[in-house]
């Protein structure tokens, strides 16, 4: 591909990032106008503005960040659909709200989880309709012709894998955060470890069961798998919240950011190792056809 081929190419993807990214910032008003008409509770920090720029600026930030995805899930419009709204709505909707409920005392968990339903349907049926995706056979994984008796110690090591990860690189950079956590008026709480445990082990189920079908439906290659849901990962677990939460030390946030990134991409690159092994990372080969008798 030439230099003009590229920066046409570049162009293309622009554009639709940013009307995927109105999209989701027209769910966002929706389900903000629902709240408010159902005199719903939205969470509470201390010190914590709205700017509706910030709404607009992390919509592009998360339409960007799925875009990858989306390029590598095949399927029917619905299919695709389906797969990518509950991968964003469970990994971004949900599984932060959770994080939210344990580590903070903002308050509002139920609206917040009602709040993202439209803006994640809304934003997944805007990529799928804009973004095509890679032609070509799916890629092979454990769970492609194999009895649940040769995949289920894998599936259950992903599974644990997240709370390592979490645990590892959050013990990394809790010195650097300790002061805000502990202190009385940031809004920041830290449970027992017992609370984070169940906390990131249902985290972790979550992540799990909606990027299997991503992983059923790929087309593109194990490395662009791995990098795909790095990418996704980073933005949606924590990298658009935190841009979003300006009134924090952007100190805490840059060493959130990192922390964020590393375990995403840590986390991903497992998840492939484990699911789309490379010695079955090729096409699915049809089984031969039986042998027709002579007659």
């Amino acid at each position: 591909m030439n230099d003009a081929q590229s920066s046409q190419s570049a162009a293309s993807y622009l554009w639709r990032i940013l009307v995927i990214g109105i999209v989701f910032s027209i769910g966002l008003a929706i389900s903000g106008g629902l709240v408010w008409t159902l005199g719903m509770e939205f969470p509470d920090l201390p010190g914590q503005t709205h700017y509706p720029i910030a709404d607009l600026l992390t919509s592009l930030l998360l339409a960007a960040c799925i875009v990858p995805v989306t390029r590598g899930v095949a399927g029917s419009t619905g299919h695709r659909w389906i797969i990518l709204c509950a991968f964003v709505y469970v990994s971004y909707g949900l599984n932060n709200q959770i994080e939210a409920a344990v580590f903070t005392t903002a308050g509002g968990f139920t609206t917040m989880v009602l709040f993202f339903i439209i803006p994640c349907a809304l934003i997944a049926a805007a990529a799928v309709a804009l973004i095509r995706h890679t032609q070509g056979p799916a890629i092979s994984t454990v769970f492609t012709d194999r009895p649940v008796s040769r995949w289920w110690w894998r599936a259950g090591l992903a599974w644990l894998a997240f709370p390592v990860i979490y645990f590892f690189f959050g013990a990394l950079i809790y010195p650097m955060v300790r002061d805000l956590y502990e202190a009385p008026d940031s809004g920041l709480v830290l449970p027992s470890g017992v609370v984070v445990l169940r906390t990131v082990l249902l985290r972790s189920l979550l992540f799990l069961l909606v990027t299997i079908p991503i992983l059923r439906s790929w087309t593109r290659s194990r490395t662009a798998l791995a990098v795909a849901l790095g990418i996704a990962f980073t933005a949606m677990v924590g990298l658009v919240g935190l841009v979003q939460a300006h009134w924090w030390p952007i100190s805490m946030r840059l060493v959130h950011s990192v922390e964020i990134c590393a375990d995403s991409f840590v986390y991903a690159w497992i998840l492939v190792a484990l699911l789309v092994p490379r010695s079955k990372s090729g096409s699915r080969v049809p089984s031969p056809e039986p042998p027709v008798p002579a007659s």
